[in-house]
């Protein structure tokens, strides 16, 4: 199971694109989230690490390492997110069980199909599509 780091790190990668040009502190990111700005700290440095954004101590993040067009949701994911399966599985079955004896393996063929297809999905979604969906209707 996966936490709000996902989606969290989508809303500073906005704000960080919104305000082009513009150092953004921990402090201000983290009330637009309305949460801690030592969470809002942590993920800019993994995003940081990921090449997504600049960042300078005390100043905060400088902007975008890269065109919005070139930030996929996966980038993100990956930078934020261990490597895992999309879903748990028990653990140990039975193994006297003809069933227990080999759910194991099927669930995790499962798990892998779901994890290849998520990750396709999350390649074909860009940080500007989700900037066209923060545009006011009017």
């Amino acid at each position: 199971m996966y936490s709000t780091k996902f989606s969290v790190s989508i809303h500073i990668l906005s704000l960080i694109a919104l305000n082009e040009g513009e150092a953004l502190t921990s402090d201000y990111i983290a009330r637009s989230i309305n949460t801690n700005p030592a969470f809002v700290r942590r993920l800019m440095s993994l995003l940081k690490k990921a090449g997504l954004i600049y960042t300078q101590t005390k100043v905060g993040t400088t902007g975008l390492a890269k065109p919005c067009d070139r930030i996929s949701m996966k980038d993100i994911f990956k930078a934020v997110e261990r490597e895992g399966p999309i879903f748990p599985t028990h653990e140990d079955p039975n193994e006297d069980c003809p069933i227990g004896a080999r759910i194991g393996k099927v669930v995790e063929h499962v798990n892998n199909q779901v994890k290849s297809k998520f990750e396709e999905e999350l390649d074909s979604i860009y940080l500007v599509d989700i900037l066209n969906g923060l545009e006011d209707p009017k």
